[in-house]
């Protein structure tokens, strides 16, 4: 667009089409940069389009080849068999096992019918009503939750979790994730923060106007486009308390670390939960996540389930954060200021409450990354009256148990990483002192934001160094 002054108007190159506004006039030209309007009044926007996995239509492929299968032996008279790759029971996982027993926890197995006896026609007719539900929702491109797949066979499956094993099981034989089947999970994380979700629908939602309990996490495959604004930070909660004590001072958006995002998966993690994340954490692999579990074998547990994912779900796309860095609680958030005493002398106390101290740094510290060792002796300690080491209590056996278990997983591990190896010494730590903390362990009477401002910024600091 260009001005005549012989003509006295605006002239437009053949090509260009005329964009004129109400009174006639020709308008400006278009390629002003839209930025620059109301950027003061404006929160900026940074806006990313989420991609997603074409499986769909290999997941109804699939599922159409297994009705062929059945028509085929039906026509024959033969007896129909589904191939079924099933979870093997806890208790009887042998890692060392081959391929009738793999080291993934699943067996190869299959469900016939006929059955041989009335156990294997009922688990017959409930994989087939998973297939045939599965295969309408993919149909008519509606998701159906696993809540809603008990509710209305409840005489069939009997109880949830037979629906949520026969699942994750059928997603895992076709080789599939389990939205790829339609078929999701009902809704259980929770996120508030400076971010909007926009939905394939069109709909938006704005975290950052939810109410002081969160919203809860869509499916990430109803979401298209992701506007991070200005965020600069992640933190992922292990306890729903928490969130929503943060969520409600909205700690998202008075942070001295900069505007963020809060998510809880309320303990441990749901699929959906997770999936956010690493989708999240794949197209803005810059964004720094950061978790804050309790001081427990539990809360490691949970903290390594987002970021290396579960044996169980492992053959699902995207559900590991590998960038997710442990903000705490940690061992020297408990002990740092921990005061050692033995009975002693009072002209004696000073140099052996010392000594004592010393010796119970390097019982937590100078534990060896692979053998469990245990101190001779463990010193009494006392904690100074309203510190947040009141919080800490001994271990249970079902703590032990389960540290032992998350230390047997780490060990069976070909290579350790820095992170796995921080894992392993930190659940040695709580073995050998007897001790575990929740979360308010470091709180100041009941406020968490000075010791998160703290760690955030310390964290940003290390970031932007290297």
């Amino acid at each position: 667009m260009y001005f005549c002054p012989i003509r006295n108007q605006f002239l437009r190159p053949p090509s260009q089409p005329m964009i004129s506004n109400a009174h006639g006039q020709p308008s400006p030209p278009l390629e002003q940069p839209s930025s620059v309007k109301n950027s003061s009044t404006r929160v900026p926007r940074n806006i990313v389009t989420i991609p997603h996995s074409h499986s769909n239509g290999d997941a109804l492929t699939k599922i159409e080849a297994l009705f062929e299968i059945m028509v085929d032996a039906v026509s024959a008279g033969s007896p129909i068999v589904i191939p079924y790759r099933r979870s093997i029971n806890a208790q009887a996982f042998n890692p060392t096992a081959s391929a009738s027993n793999p080291r993934d926890g699943r067996l190869m197995d299959s469900v016939h019918f006929p059955g041989r006896n009335p156990q294997e026609l009922r688990r017959f007719e409930a994989l087939f009503r998973i297939i045939e539900i599965s295969h309408e929702a993919l149909l008519s491109g509606t998701l159906v939750t696993k809540r809603n797949i008990y509710y209305q066979n409840m005489e069939l499956f009997r109880s949830q979790s037979v629906v949520n094993e026969m699942v994750d099981n059928l997603a895992f034989t076709l080789g599939v994730g389990r939205d790829d089947l339609n078929i999701v999970a009902t809704a259980k994380g929770l996120v508030a923060g400076q971010v909007e979700l926009i939905t394939r629908g069109g709909s938006s939602i704005n975290c950052a106007e939810s109410s002081d309990s969160g919203v809860l996490l869509p499916s990430i495959s109803s979401v298209e486009k992701i506007d991070f604004q200005s965020v600069k930070w992640l933190l992922v909660i292990e306890k729903e308390a928490t969130f929503r004590t943060l969520s409600a001072s909205r700690y998202y958006t008075v942070s001295r670390a900069g505007s963020g995002i809060l998510v809880t998966g309320k303990g441990y993690p749901d699929l959906a939960t997770r999936k956010f994340l690493a989708t999240l954490h794949s197209v803005r692999p810059r964004l720094q996540m950061f978790a804050l579990v309790d001081f427990d074998p539990h809360g490691i547990s949970v903290l390594r389930t987002y970021r290396y994912s579960s044996q169980r779900l492992n053959h699902e796309e995207r559900t590991k954060v590998s960038g997710l860095r442990w903000l705490g609680i940690r061992s020297t958030d408990v002990l740092s200021n921990t005061v050692a005493t033995q009975g002693c002398s009072a002209n004696s106390q000073g140099s052996q409450s010392s000594q004592e101290l010393s010796s119970q740094e390097s019982v937590a510290y100078s534990v060896d990354a692979f053998q469990d060792e245990r101190p001779a002796k463990r010193p009494r300690t006392r904690r100074t009256e309203s510190h947040p080491s009141d919080y800490t209590m001994p271990l249970n056996e079902r703590d032990r148990e389960k540290a032992v278990n998350v230390l047997r997983d780490i060990c069976a591990t070909a290579r350790l990483d820095v992170t796995e190896r921080e894992h392993k010494l930190e659940l040695q730590r709580m073995l050998m002192l007897n001790i575990k903390a929740e979360i308010q362990a470091v709180d100041d009477f009941g406020d968490i934001t000075k010791w998160l401002d703290e760690r955030l910024l310390s964290h940003s600091r290390d970031g932007n160094s290297h």
